[in-house]
């Protein structure tokens, strides 16, 4: 795995490459706490750990109708194609530079001529169940490149759409360790949001209004105590931590008020 400061100048510059694409992306998965972190929290003090993939949602609903796809753009840039299954040419995922995984995905139900017109008959695109959720729920967050001072308007979930929705399919994850991370994301806007209860509040009516109901029963099969499996999931997953004392208690204490709210 590359540095923090060399992924981060690398996540810029896979702005800078789909910059005319971007109001009909979603800025999706771990770089999400970094964006909330920095730019609609504005704390520095914070250093939110990411993935290195980027990954971006994609919705039924475009803005407008392209020259040319994402997919014979970013070819003839510097990126890596990386072959699904080695005895066919395509789908391919792209690599910015061999190092940073740049991902789509999308509702499960979006017809293919919507996704390909967009992204490209050639690129793996992933299909999720309740996708839809985050990008029904999104907002405009204009961030900045501190480096070069160049500014990008981009779209990702509200905090709470995110932290609702990880809450909703963190199960489906193929692995602990994705699910781990999944859970640790949860923890991270639960600790660090200056406005944790309005994001509570809001959680609270996407649960009444029916939206998602298998999020409660998740979050009260993984953090019922604090020997629960999320627990312990979130405390590996944080390490150590100089500021709390007993960390685990922390993470229980901020589940349970999410869970509060799902009632």
């Amino acid at each position: 795995m590359v540095d923090n400061t060399e992924v981060e100048d690398i996540f810029f510059r896979v702005l800078d490459d789909l910059n005319e694409y971007l109001p009909d992306l979603t800025l999706v998965g771990g770089w999400l706490s970094y964006v909330y972190a920095r730019f609609l929290w504005d704390n520095l003090n914070v250093n939110p750990v990411t993935t290195v993939d980027v990954d971006f949602g994609i919705s039924e609903n475009k803005s407008k109708v392209y020259k040319k796809t994402i997919f014979q753009i970013l070819s003839n840039l510097d990126y890596t194609e990386r072959h699904v299954k080695m005895d066919r040419m395509y789908p391919v995922v792209l690599f910015k530079e061999g190092k940073v995984r740049v991902d789509f995905i999308s509702p499960a139900d979006i017809p293919n001529e919507v996704v390909e017109q967009l992204v490209g008959v050639q690129m793996s695109i992933s299909r999720l169940n309740d996708f839809d959720f985050v990008l029904k729920h999104r907002m405009s967050l204009d961030i900045r490149n501190t480096k070069n001072n160049k500014g990008y308007s981009i779209f990702c979930p509200k905090p709470s759409a995110f932290v609702y929705h990880k809450s909703a399919v963190f199960v489906e994850r193929e692995d602990e360790l994705k699910q781990a991370k999944d859970l640790f994301y949860i923890y991270f806007v639960l600790r660090y949001a200056p406005d944790v209860d309005a994001i509570l509040d809001e959680i609270q009516q996407f649960y009444k209004a029916g939206h998602l109901p298998q999020a409660a029963g998740n979050l009260q099969k993984y953090f019922e105590r604090k020997s629960s499996p999320g627990c312990l999931m979130v405390e590996k997953d944080n390490g150590p931590d100089e500021f709390i004392e007993d960390i685990r208690e922390d993470i229980l204490e901020r589940f349970s008020a999410l869970r509060s709210r799902l009632v």
